[in-house]
């Protein structure tokens, strides 16, 4: 489905009703927000894993302009303030109130940018496998991709974080899909996720890329302490325990967890 959202047709898909039986009454569920990694991807590679937290709440998936199925948009847009004020105003259009906004890898930056650029419109954050900080633990990076990937992969992790007077290209941002991805986790995949995705490579090199730019910006949210809602995150290796982190999400009070921020505060607390 698409709804217009600032001047841009946005993709989104619903798994779950809103309103279900309870007894005499209809009993309203929760809505949660799912923001997908990237950039260049879009919200399938979530399913059917995420499939399970409809059991407890209504599930929204939205691609991000320049992503999946939504419009593209000026070059000039994609960037975190633009697409962390797309969710709010498309929360607007579809009048989702006081959200749990759940961000994956690149959609939880884009979580961030959002609870920092409206914090009084979410009811809850949970951030996985993300970070506030650009350039971040770089030699890390190589060292790991090195060792699950190979020397062909370490070289291909080098030439990204290490060599800053080069940007990737097409060819690299290829070899990257397909030799470095396969090792950013060591769960199994579903070997047809990658046919069933809407890939934008563009946006990856336009964002990625771009010397200077956001994604290698060591402050990247300087005002975390606006976020007031409960925040969690998780270093997810496995979404094997995806119903129980449902219910621990749903039924029990989140709290503000400290994560890869460099000791930015969010909500106060480093």
């Amino acid at each position: 489905m698409h709804v217009s959202v600032n001047g841009l047709r946005l993709f989104f898909d619903v798994e779950g009703a809103k309103l279900v039986p309870n007894g005499p009454a209809m009993r309203e569920m929760p809505t949660l927000l799912l923001l997908h990694g990237g950039p260049g991807f879009d919200h399938s590679i979530y399913k059917p894993a995420y499939s399970a937290l409809a059991e407890s709440a209504q599930i929204i998936y939205l691609d991000h302009r320049g992503n999946g199925r939504s419009d593209d948009g000026p070059r000039e847009s994609w960037n975190l303030a633009q697409w962390g004020d797309d969710v709010r105003a498309f929360c607007d259009v579809l009048g989702i109130v006081k959200p749990m906004v759940l961000g994956a890898s690149f959609g939880g930056m884009v979580a961030l940018a959002y609870a920092t650029r409206h914090p009084d419109h979410p009811s809850k954050l949970v951030l996985i496998s993300t970070e506030a900080a650009g350039d971040s633990y770089l030699d890390r990076r190589v060292a790991l991709f090195e060792r699950f990937g190979g020397p062909e992969v370490g070289a291909l992790a080098r030439h990204r974080f290490l060599d800053v007077d080069s940007r990737m290209d097409q060819a690299a941002v290829d070899a990257w899909r397909k030799l470095a991805f396969p090792v950013y986790t060591r769960t199994l995949r579903d070997p047809n996720v990658g046919s069933r995705t809407v890939g934008k490579p563009e946006v990856a090199l336009c964002w990625f890329a771009k010397p200077g730019g956001e994604s290698h910006t060591f402050n990247m949210f300087p005002d975390l302490c606006r976020i007031q809602c409960p925040t969690s995150f998780w270093a997810a290796r496995t979404i094997r325990c995806i119903r129980s982190r449902a219910r621990l999400i749903l039924q029990r009070r989140c709290l503000r967890a400290s994560f890869s921020s460099y000791g930015f505060p969010i909500a106060g607390t480093p």
